[in-house]
């Protein structure tokens, strides 16, 4: 089976561990969250089916399966919840996901990649555990029937991931934008070639690029402009330096199901 786009692309992994190479002990860490729908069901199965086995032997990088690490409970927002005590300890953390769109967060990238590092907990219909419980709320709360409901589990959630990512403080965010996914990514996304790497010593602003290139407003996404307001990063393109022009590479997404009603609900409120 050929990855699609889903997992970040071991050429990528491996250009961070040569870079890294000779400064220190390097893991390559992954909590997987496996589900019937997606492949593969559990860390090792991805290490091998991703590439990133290879690189254990051929660079002497570890592989960690942080489903299996020890938990330490930390308060993310209005939550207890566990993470992963090795990426808690961690000297020097990169956060380097595979780019897409997100039925919560709109886009999938450095911030929400960290999600991997959260304890994992058995969920009913999921061959392997998974790490639902930081939007818990979220995911039972309908946007049809409760609008109001929704955007207030999805604020909470949006609080909670960034807590996660001030409590991690990634120093660096390489986004694998080789081949993204676009549509109601990750289980049903369509692969999308861009051709593309990014990075940045501000994984908040890596992310806030890659919402532009994906033709998305940085600005409307919640948990970048919650970033933005803590002073984690800067999210206007304007005021981000980068080495190209980002014009020519700029393509229109096709979102999520539930982000394209979620903004006509926005839309149909601002008319009222």
């Amino acid at each position: 089976m050929k990855d699609k786009g889903e997992n970040t692309d071991a050429r990528v992994v491996e250009g961070i561990v040569k870079y890294f190479q000779g400064k220190g002990d390097i893991t390559i860490a992954e909590g997987c969250c496996g589900t019937s729908r997606l492949a593969p069901a559990s860390t090792y199965q991805l290490f091998e089916f991703a590439g990133y086995s290879k690189l254990e032997k051929k660079h002497e990088a570890r592989l960690l399966d942080l489903n299996n690490d020890v938990f330490e409970r930390v308060k993310l927002h209005d939550r207890v919840l566990g993470v992963a005590k090795t990426v808690l300890d961690a000297h020097y953390l990169v956060t380097a996901p595979a780019l897409k769109t997100h039925e919560f967060t709109t886009i999938s990238a450095c911030v929400k990649n960290l999600m991997g590092c959260l304890e994992p907990k058995p969920a009913e219909g999921h061959e392997t555990a998974t790490k639902w419980e930081i939007h818990a709320e979220l995911s039972e709360a309908d946007l049809s029937e409760d609008p109001s409901k929704y955007l207030s589990e999805l604020a909470r959630f949006e609080h909670r991931l960034i807590d996660l990512y001030r409590r991690l403080s990634p120093k660096l965010g390489v986004i694998d934008a080789i081949t993204a996914s676009e549509g109601d990514a990750p289980v049903h996304g369509t692969p999308v070639h861009m051709g593309l790497v990014l990075a940045s010593e501000s994984p908040v602003s890596c992310d806030a690029v890659a919402a532009y290139l994906m033709g998305i407003d940085p600005r409307a996404v919640g948990h970048l402009q919650l970033a933005k307001n803590q002073g984690l990063g800067e999210i206007d393109i304007d005021e981000i330096e980068t080495n190209v022009n980002l014009q020519p590479y700029r393509r229109k997404f096709k979102l999520p199901s539930s982000i394209t009603r979620l903004h006509r609900l926005e839309l149909a409120h601002r008319d009222r």
